[in-house]
């Protein structure tokens, strides 16, 4: 599948708190104030450093004070008060006040009221003024610098997310639990971005929800969301209620396999087997299971059912695909570069073999909710997708086939080079083909697979346009993709798209 790694880059926390820190050091350094008062001037301004700039160029003195960044006199305070920021509390505490006045705190308060203050102002990213309520003395990294280290934790962190939060067009956290990467989209990428973290999480750039192509992010997030737990509730009432006779309402049972009297919310008691009364029993308990009719094939109930089938099983698949590519990575890799003196360029060779396997489950996990969406007046649609489905599987599985017995045999032959160009032509047309019956299902267009030679009719072969394979000029239609020289894919996968 197309590379998208040439569009986004992969930034550790460092990176970003570097960036944050140039835009600092670049108004510190062009206007001449601190850099303490150049962070808060860009969060106040949510980083916009063009406005930094004319409000500053204008009247630097004037926006200064504004924010509370100039001296601020109180007509109690002596002037020894004024200059001394930091005094001794007792206990290990000690006093601190703002570089602009004289109130001073215990380290203790600030710590209390930072924590609120930092939480509170957290959507706004607004000034943080001095504790004293009638103080307009702004809050800033020197005064983070006088107290705790978990207090200077929380401002860096606070400063970060304001950083980020305004540069969220360009710049995002992976959402991954527990990762610190950050992906920064260059400038001439757009947000039909793919993105690989280094943590191997994968998710879509727009709605950083897990990879969904072919399906919109608003449709996505409608499955993930709210279908999703719908379809897996509706399923599980179908496995393990029966409707009341009276009522329809659906009745689980009490839990003892051996109780078979059930009693509805409607007070309608019936037999959990045939669903008879008590009466209609006589005594005789040995009845046969009735068969509740099947759900209407085109009810939403029915389509929701099967395609949560649908979806679960291409997530069982996807994780047997991550699986196998830890196992490539952790244990064939290192075999093969033992046995059969594997390069960097060898090693890389299978690694992408392996990670398009994954890539691709993924994106046939997504392409059941893709034909959930199309709408039952698009019957036509729906065939042809579920065509291209079963394309695309049968693709996949002869291309993880060529990557098994290429890994095999090089282990037990202990000779790669053999095996090298059929893995690389497999991983080049089963990523061409991905990519075209992407691009098939999100522009809504049938695939142009043209079986002509060219027009010259001297060339002795011809590359099929759609997975690129290179075919023989006595070929009619493209090997890749019509008649896999490899295994049919198996039922199981087939016989999903039924």
């Amino acid at each position: 599948m197309e590379a998208d790694g040439q569009k986004y880059s992969v930034l550790a926390k460092t990176d970003v708190r570097e960036k944050m820190m140039k835009e600092i050091e670049q108004i510190s350094e062009v206007f001449l104030v601190s850099k303490s008062d150049a962070t808060v001037i860009l969060i106040c301004l949510r980083w916009n450093s063009f406005k930094a700039s004319d409000l500053l160029g204008d009247n630097k003195e004037k926006f200064l004070a504004k924010l509370g960044l100039v001296r601020v006199f109180d007509s109690n305070s002596s002037s020894a008060d004024r200059e001394t920021t930091i005094l001794s509390a007792g206990d290990g505490d000690y006093l601190v006040s703002t570089p602009f006045c004289s109130h001073k705190f215990s380290t203790t308060c600030w710590s209390e009221y930072l924590s609120d203050a930092l939480e509170k102002n957290k959507d706004e990213r607004g000034l943080i003024s001095c504790l004293n309520q009638d103080c307009v003395a702004s809050v800033g990294p020197d005064t983070i610098e006088k107290l705790t280290e978990p207090v200077k934790v929380m401002y860096e962190n606070y400063a970060l997310e304001s950083f980020m939060e305004c540069h969220k067009a360009t710049i995002k956290w992976c959402p991954a639990l527990g990762c610190e990467y950050a992906i920064e989209l260059q400038e001439d990428g757009n947000e039909n971005v793919t993105v690989v973290c280094l943590c191997g999480h994968t998710f879509c750039w727009t709605c950083r929800l897990e990879s969904h192509r072919p399906v919109s992010c608003k449709k996505a997030s409608i499955w993930w969301t709210y279908l999703l737990d719908q379809s897996r509730s509706i399923s599980w009432i179908h496995a393990n209620t029966e409707p009341c006779p009276n009522c329809k309402s659906p009745v689980q049972q009490n839990g003892d396999p051996d109780y078979r009297l059930i009693t509805c919310i409607c007070s309608h008691s019936f037999c959990w087997i045939c669903l008879r009364t008590e009466e209609d029993h006589n005594g005789n308990w040995n009845c046969a299971p009735v068969t509740v009719p099947a759900a209407d094939p085109s009810s939403a109930e029915f389509s929701q059912i099967l395609h949560l089938n649908l979806w679960e099983g291409g997530h069982e698949a996807l994780e047997k695909a991550k699986t196998k590519l830890r196992a490539l990575e952790e244990k064939i890799i290192p075999k093969l570069v033992e046995n059969c003196g594997l390069s960097e360029l060898d090693i890389r060779t299978v690694r992408e073999a392996g990670m398009l396997s994954v890539q691709c489950r993924q994106v046939l996990k997504w392409s059941c909710v893709f034909d959930y969406f199309i709408t039952e007046y698009e019957s036509t649609k729906k065939q042809y997708t579920k065509h291209l489905i079963g394309q695309a599987i049968a693709m996949l599985c002869k291309h993880e086939g060529k990557l098994d017995e290429s890994m095999s045999r090089a282990l037990s032959g202990g000779d790669f080079t053999f095996f090298k160009h059929m893995l690389e032509t497999s991983t080049t047309c089963t990523g061409n083909y991905f990519d075209g019956f992407i691009k098939d299902l999100e522009d809504g267009k049938p695939p142009e697979v043209k079986a002509d030679a060219y027009e010259d009719g001297q060339s002795s072969h011809w590359f099929c346009d759609r997975c690129t394979f290179e075919n023989s000029c006595v070929d009619k239609q493209c090997k890749m993709c019509f008649f896999p020289l490899g295994s049919p894919p198996p039922p199981e996968d087939l016989g999903k798209l039924e």
